[in-house]
């Protein structure tokens, strides 16, 4: 059977747990633990019932109390390139992947070069399979997530679709998208889609073998379509929600959610009838933020899905496992972590093997931080470089990144955003109609506002330059509970009407809801978030964007998206332009951070 060691760190605290010394399993050999990696799609801060979310998800509130939350876990703003940065280990910059998303029509993917997280996996012994989305490029054959490592894949490879009939329309035109392996599959489109996947996680959880000579560690890949629009979901899952004072969007929205936690419990209980349970980690992750246009919610995080604010980017995430020591369980984990982490902290934090440094990762084992709930060993995040975006204004400081260009990087407690990093209003929760939501947002309205005044160093009485009629009229609405948005426009937008401006600095430890912007304050702080901003630019690949190629609309392709590049020349000429350029800007990038 094939056998590994886990690491020391594991060893002790896994063993000490279940009453196992060290040298009982050092002699005996550890089987290596199933993974299941569930990834939520367009699931926001606030749609979690453990973040003071009306959205009911109590098996994602029960597993992660008692495994360890991640508040302060990054993704990317928009689907691909988290997908990109989880598979690769890499940020979306090294991969060609960091504008928008990889489009239906599109000769784009994940570049060919790179070895997934399943190809890794698969060669340490793994079986692995995957059972939802994933928009990581499908032009060529050799794009699909069967080439890529999975042993099996069932479910789409655009971005979007609807939940019954899986059809997707997009500017090349309307296409069914659902796939078996490699192959469409057309036999059910009636079934709610979350339902489906949950039925064929179920298949593969009870038919995968645990015992023998031929028995093999599991790794199953969940990215559910759930809770991308549209706004999708059977009617049993509304109802709970009808008598609240939800709105009908969110309300349907709830349902999906409410779904999806379900299908989480029902997934665990399958593992525990297979006796796999206790051998298994499970790790949970949003792709992005939010998506406030369709039922979603970041509060009090400022932007959703697309943006760079930390409702954009900063996502829901948890880890569980019955292995883990008594000392790990319950715990919040609250050091830097990035979607690009879990490469390296499941292949050398978990199975304790050496990647090579030719894999040019940007992703950080972070094991030993997780399971001992110690400082974590990220003090720096790249959120994205966006050629492509728009460029308002003009560079404000020479010889280093400029700050017209789309980019956001954390480094410490310190977030620095230039260009356009997305709408940057806060969106208040959707319930507007209940007590609560006035209760909840009108205390955090005062609580804000002080909090301001602290920052800046001001009076308490943040409203000293307003009339005292209009002061005392505010505070007569706060103590009703009938304060609005539009009370207070200083904290919902930052940038006025009309208003061009293309940099702003944040300390996101003490200010995570970006209220008070210091780039004025702290200009030797900019500067030196530029210049690193700079320093990455130096070893980033162009974006691969191409327009849609009308070759592949799902009318010259039989009514489906599917592959529609024949041959391999053009992916094999993308992979070596592509490997050079970063070879070529890693190496420069090196000889001038040497200097």
């Amino acid at each position: 059977m094939w056998r590994i060691l886990i690491f020391s760190v594991l060893t002790a605290l896994v063993c000490q747990s279940k009453g196992h010394s060290v040298s009982q399993t050092e002699s005996e050999g550890a089987s290596p633990p199933n993974i299941v990696f569930i990834l939520a799609d367009d699931l926001g801060w606030n749609d979690v019932s453990y973040h003071g979310s009306r959205v009911k998800t109590p098996n994602i509130d029960s597993l992660s109390k008692t495994g360890v939350r991640l508040e302060n876990y990054y993704v990317q703003q928009v689907c691909t390139p988290s997908r990109a940065a989880l598979m690769s280990g890499r940020y979306p910059i090294h991969t060609g992947l960091q504008h928008e998303v990889i489009y239906a029509g599109q000769r784009s993917g994940l570049p060919l070069s790179v070895k997934t997280l399943a190809n890794q996996l698969k060669e340490r012994g793994y079986d692995t399979h995957g059972v939802g989305k994933w928009h990581l490029g499908f032009f060529e054959e050799s794009y699909l997530p069967t080439k890529r490592g999975f042993d099996s894949w069932t479910g789409y490879m655009t971005g979007n679709e609807d939940y019954y009939t899986h059809v997707n329309c997009e500017s090349l035109g309307c296409g069914y998208d659902f796939y078996a392996n490699s192959t469409l599959d057309m036999s059910d489109n009636t079934t709610y889609s979350t339902l489906r996947y949950t039925r064929r996680a179920k298949d593969i959880i009870m038919g995968h073998q645990t015992d023998g000579p031929q028995s093999k560690p599991l790794f199953l890949y969940l990215p559910f379509q759930a809770v991308h629009s549209p706004l999708q979901v059977p009617e049993e899952y509304i109802e709970p929600y009808k008598r609240s004072s939800l709105s009908p969007q969110r309300q349907k929205f709830a349902g999906m959610a409410s779904c999806l936690d379900e299908a989480i419990g029902n997934i665990t209980s399958y593992l525990k009838s297979k006796n796999m349970w206790e051998n298994t980690i499970l790790i949970f992750s949003t792709d992005n933020g939010g998506e406030t246009n369709a039922g979603g919610n970041n509060w009090p995080l400022r932007g959703k899905k697309w943006t760079l604010w930390e409702g954009g980017v900063r996502g829901v995430s948890f880890i569980h496992s019955p292995l883990f020591n008594s000392t790990t369980v319950g715990t919040t984990h609250r050091s830097l972590m990035h979607i690009s982490d879990w490469y390296p902290t499941i292949l050398e934090g978990i199975l304790s093997h050496t990647l090579p440094s030719n894999l040019s990762l940007d992703g950080v084992n972070m094991w030993s931080s997780l399971l001992a709930g110690s400082e974590g060993p990220r003090t720096e995040l790249l959120h994205t470089i966006d050629p492509l975006a728009s460029h308002p204004g003009v560079a404000l400081y020479n010889d280093t990144f400029p700050t017209n260009t789309t980019a956001a990087i954390r480094v410490g407690d310190w977030k620095l955003l230039t260009g356009y990093p997305g709408v940057d209003k806060i969106f208040p929760p959707v319930n507007y109609y209940s007590d609560y939501f006035n209760y909840q947002v009108s205390n955090w309205h005062w609580k804000t506002l002080n909090k301001i005044a602290r920052i800046k160093g001001e009076e308490a009485n943040y409203f000293h330059l307003m009339h005292e009629n209009e002061y005392h009229d505010l505070q007569d609405r706060h103590m009703q509970g009938v304060l609005y948005e539009n009370d207070f426009p200083e904290i919902y937008q930052l940038t006025a009407s009309g208003e061009v401006k293309n940099v702003w600095l944040f300390n996101i430890t003490e200010d995570p809801e970006e209220l008070i912007d210091r780039s004025d304050d702290f200009p030797e702080i900019v500067k030196q978030l530029l210049d690193r901003l700079a320093e990455y630019n130096l070893t980033a690949i162009p974006p691969n964007f191409p327009s849609p190629d009308p070759a592949g609309s799902p009318a010259n392709n039989g009514g489906a998206w599917k592959p529609w590049v024949n041959t391999g020349v053009v992916s094999t000429l993308i992979n070596h332009v592509n490997s050079a350029i970063v070879r070529t800007k890693s190496f420069f990038g090196q000889l001038i951070l040497w200097e």
